[in-house]
């Protein structure tokens, strides 16, 4: 049994995989605070990976926190693809993962995986198994507060996936104008991709993937948990 930890930005999330199923997952404040729990409810745990882009977890902390469970890092680990990052210490954990989770669930198909959280993130993946890398962008909330703490006046508006031409007052003006923003340049990321790779599978994934893929034209494969269902083949990928 696996403990899949995604700590992003805003929020932590773990995972319980049973082989390859997900038999539970949940948000949490911190990992520590129910940590015990998982042990005593779950004694077949064999091993925690972990993903962190805020940088604040260690192999070293959670070992202490999971004493006779296998902590495993994604760097250390022998990856399911080729990559031609040319930074490699700086690829993020869960970039990786997401390419992972392309390689065992699309095998031998053009890739790209859109990744909706605090930042907006593409990966590319080709038919061959190459990651050839992406993009970052900030994502939908970082862009509604953005708007709001560097301006004087403007209000935080809350994101509606309906949005027009013609906002008739402050608020939906906010919400046309970011809304079109990331929508178009989610679009035309796919509309880049397609014409170098006509034959293109598109997944999209991530918190505010729903918020998104009503708005999206393009034809896409929505994912809600591809980035511990990467972590998980990774793990057992490197078991085989």
């Amino acid at each position: 049994m696996h403990l899949i930890l995604d700590i992003g930005n805003t929020n932590v999330k773990y995972h319980l995989f049973d082989q390859e199923e997900c038999i539970m997952s949940a948000l949490v404040g911190s990992i520590e605070l129910v940590a015990g729990k998982i042990l005593v409810d779950f004694p077949a745990l064999s091993h925690v990976i972990f993903s962190d882009v805020r940088g604040i977890m260690t192999k070293e902390k959670l070992q202490l926190v999971f004493p006779q469970v296998h902590v495993v890092e994604i760097k250390s680990l022998l990856f399911p693809f080729v990559s031609q990052y040319a930074s490699p210490s700086t690829l993020g954990d869960d970039r990786i993962a997401l390419v992972a989770a392309a390689t065992k669930k699309y095998p031998q198909q053009n890739c790209l995986i859109i990744d909706a959280g605090t930042c907006l993130t593409y990966d590319f993946l080709s038919q061959e198994g190459t990651f050839l890398g992406g993009a970052i962008s900030p994502g939908l909330q970082m862009r509604f507060k953005s708007l709001k703490h560097f301006t004087g006046k403007l209000p935080l508006v809350q994101p509606k996936s309906f949005f027009s031409l013609f906002g008739d007052t402050t608020e939906t003006s906010i919400n046309n104008g970011v809304m079109a923003g990331i929508v178009y340049e989610i679009e035309g990321q796919i509309n880049a991709h397609q014409k170098k790779y006509p034959s293109l599978t598109v997944i999209l994934t991530g918190g505010d993937a729903l918020h998104l893929s009503k708005s999206l034209k393009n034809t896409i494969f929505a994912e809600p948990n591809f980035l511990a269902e990467g972590m998980n083949y990774l793990l057992d990928y490197n078991k085989n």
